[in-house]
């Protein structure tokens, strides 16, 4: 009997993380196709072919929900296992395919574009900035050892967190200026040139 109630009782959470998994991608489509003031719990309950009251009960409220798709957003990307490069291959063939895959896996998705519409829409609302702040913070963190272990050459560089840092904001950028029908052959150049500087630190280190 007590084995039955905990099957239930997981049966419940995993239908409720089904829910939640399912209003959070609803919201991302809504973001990317309308923009972050179309997301309202109206528009997202009929997305997701619900009720606003259900949502309510896995959100309180639209801050609640915004803070899980920016959790999504930014994670989702980064741990997809194919970013990272194997340490064993030549280092302009490593700088070359993490550029390239961050490129295709993460900064050329369309759910990146969905991403900053949600940061943009989060301005003027001192909680969800805290959060995305502390969600950026955690993610470097996570980043760091993932890029020494593909790219072991630069471990020992006193300045090692601020070239991190610069790859992945040059990627953003580029990934930004899609909201602007960026030049696909300048963008393909920028990615090129990023790779060249990644393998000349690599070969100076």
């Amino acid at each position: 009997m007590e084995n039955g109630r905990k099957q239930l009782k997981r049966s419940h959470a995993e239908r409720s993380q089904m829910m939640r998994q399912r209003l959070i991608e609803s919201t991302i489509g809504i973001i990317q196709n309308q923009g972050f003031e179309a997301a309202t719990f109206f528009e997202v309950a009929k997305c997701a072919g619900v009720t606003p009251g259900a949502i309510q009960h896995h959100f309180k409220s639209k801050g609640d929900l915004m803070m899980e798709v920016l959790n999504h957003l930014i994670k989702e990307g980064h741990q997809a296992g194919k970013l990272w490069p194997s340490s064993d291959l030549p280092p302009n063939e490593r700088a070359r395919l993490l550029v390239g895959n961050a490129w295709q896996l993460i900064y050329r998705h369309p759910r990146f574009v969905a991403a900053w519409s949600t940061y943009l829409g989060c301005k003027g609302k001192p909680e969800l900035l805290a959060h995305i702040a502390r969600q950026r913070a955690d993610l470097m963190r996570e980043l760091r050892p993932r890029f020494l272990a593909s790219f072991p050459e630069l471990a020992d560089a006193p300045d090692a967190d601020g070239f991190i840092g610069l790859v992945f904001s040059a990627l953003r950028g580029m990934g930004l200026l899609q909201l602007f029908d960026a030049d696909g052959a300048a963008t393909q150049q920028q990615l090129e040139s990023l790779a060249k500087l990644i393998a000349s630190r690599c070969a100076m280190a």
